[in-house]
């Protein structure tokens, strides 16, 4: 099961999905939390600025316009005198009244900033928070809670239900500029206001109310997850599992293939996907089996075809010649013709042995620098003869090509194309033999005006054993190996040999060779 492609694949989906989705339900829970602690900060903020600001409005109402902290602090029973630290020291202002005369105007900060808590001066009818706060603060169900220090960190107030918080000073003396922070302690969001003049003031609540609510918001999540990954495994061993059954048809159908049953084919349903492209790669490997198969064993019938032939003439020879007494001519005319059907027997085992070694990938090549125009003239010289029987004119146009290949097999091709050339020309008729290079390939062209062949036979000239004309070619002692054998030869030297061909005005079979770059060393060392 482990080795499985499928659960491989149903594995690493469901691997996948899971990260995923942790991955986006964690996401998911911190935003939603940010998004409740930004709700809930942006309450408490908005009530701290309104206290700064009360608080800002108070340090500039009559009763402590041009106030000054005392250098000292009073000893006399008075409440609402404070010392005023002029030269002579005797002097005191009410804070109940307003000075007789308009001191100086300088805005100063909270004046209770400047003395300790319990020596807080406290105007009548003045309070640092007045009563529309209480409802807030001091109702039965509120959780909320304020605390409100002077610079040096005293209590100036605070709500009933305020817990016992540490002062820390955030205030910047050198910038004057108000600081923010906000904080979560012990189940309780709080924000601190530092006001430009230096007063901390300390909102908070409780958000027990909200922790609980995100929990079950996790939980939910958590759920839906759950869901959602129960659903992607299902649906993932489903999609896995489609998608593998087409590779097991595939498998059933390539093991029912055999020696006897070549003509089973793949079913191709999704011709757009990559199995579809597979299973079009798998028919087209059947096909080429099919034909390999169907071609070897046509040939093993024509090889035995052929070697049956001269094997029956030497049979029926002996036969006659021992069925009764002859004469010396008779027996020589038995052997000689014995001999010829021997002659052709041994020349179709050893085309039969070469095909075979080219078919091994061992053509046993003699491989040395040579000039293809030499061969092909030699090929034209040797054949001169059986031309001239037939009336046929030889023409040659042969430019010196330096190559480097097996000069007996490339004159073995030049000889066969040549023969095949004169044997199937009408009397008359002529056949021209080029060597040329092209594009840096050497190329042997021969060309005839004989009887042509068929469009349908002309993708079949290379196979073993095949003829246009069986009747002629027998007769005029072919095998049909030699096109088989060209091919062989030139494809064992990189190159490749081709044919045109129009029926009644002739035929011309063409070898293009590839010259190597030793080849031309070797033709210009020589």
């Amino acid at each position: 099961m482990i080795r499985s492609l499928r659960w491989r694949l149903q594995a690493w989906h469901a691997v996948v999905l899971t990260a995923v989705l942790m991955i986006f339900g964690v996401i998911v829970y911190h935003l939603l939390w940010q998004t409740r602690l930004n709700e809930i900060d942006a309450g408490l903020d908005r009530t701290a600025e309104v206290v700064i600001s009360h608080l800002r409005r108070l340090s500039l109402m009559p009763q402590w316009r041009g106030w000054r902290p005392p250098m000292e602090l009073p000893t006399g029973p008075a409440s609402n005198e404070v010392a005023d630290p002029t030269e002579d020291g005797n002097r005191s202002i009410s804070l109940d009244a307003t000075p007789s005369a308009e001191p100086e105007f300088r805005p100063w900060p909270i004046p209770v900033l400047g003395l300790p808590a319990e020596q807080v001066p406290q105007p009548s009818g003045v309070r640092l928070l007045p009563e529309e706060f209480s409802p807030l603060f001091k109702g039965e169900d509120s959780s909320w809670y304020f605390v409100i220090w002077a610079r040096d960190g005293h209590v100036l107030e605070k709500s009933e239900i305020a817990p016992e918080v540490e002062f820390e000073n955030h205030f910047v003396e050198s910038s004057w500029l108000p600081v923010r922070i906000a904080r979560t302690r012990w189940g309780k969001r709080e924000v601190v206001h530092v006001a430009n003049f230096g007063t901390h003031v300390l909102v908070g609540r409780s958000i027990e109310l909200e922790v609980a609510t995100q929990h079950a918001s996790g939980w939910i999540l958590a759920a839906c997850g759950w869901a959602i990954l129960a659903l992607g495994v299902i649906g993932g061993g489903w999609l896995s599992g489609r998608t593998i059954r087409p590779i097991a048809t595939m498998s059933n159908i390539a093991k029912n293939i055999s020696a006897e049953n070549l003509s089973q084919r793949i079913d191709v349903q999704e011709t757009d996907s990559e199995l579809g492209q597979l299973a079009h790669v798998l028919n087209q490997t059947f096909d080429r089996l099919e034909s390999a198969f169907e071609q070897q064993a046509r040939f093993t019938a024509d090889a035995s075809h052929e070697l049956r032939t001269p094997l029956s003439v030497i049979m029926s020879q002996i036969e006659l010649a021992l069925s009764k007494p002859r004469s010396n001519a008779e027996y020589l005319a038995a052997l000689e013709t014995c001999q010829r059907a021997s002659r052709r027997m041994r020349q179709l085992i050893d085309s039969l042995l070469l095909l075979a070694r080219f078919d091994s990938g061992q053509p046993d090549l003699n491989c040395g620098p040579l000039d293809l125009s030499e061969v092909a003239t030699e090929s034209v010289e040797l054949l001169r003869p059986l031309a001239d029987e037939k009336q046929i004119k030889l023409g040659s146009d042969m430019t010196p090509v330096p190559f480097v290949g097996d000069r007996e097999r490339l004159g073995q091709v030049m000889m066969n194309l040549l023969s095949n050339a004169i044997r199937y020309n009408q009397d008359g008729g002529r056949v021209d033999v080029r060597v040329e290079r092209i594009n840096g390939d050497a190329v042997v062209s021969v060309s005839d005006t004989g009887i042509g062949i068929p469009a349908s036979d002309l993708p079949h000239i290379f196979e073993r054993f095949f003829r246009v004309d069986r009747t002629r070619s027998r007769a005029d002692g072919g095998s049909g190996l030699g096109l088989a054998i060209c091919q062989s030869v030139v494809e064992a030297h990189g190159g490749q040999i081709t044919a045109r061909s129009e029926p009644q005005c002739g035929t011309t079979l063409e070898v293009r060779l590839p010259i190597a770059a030793e080849s031309e060393t070797l033709s210009q060392n020589s």
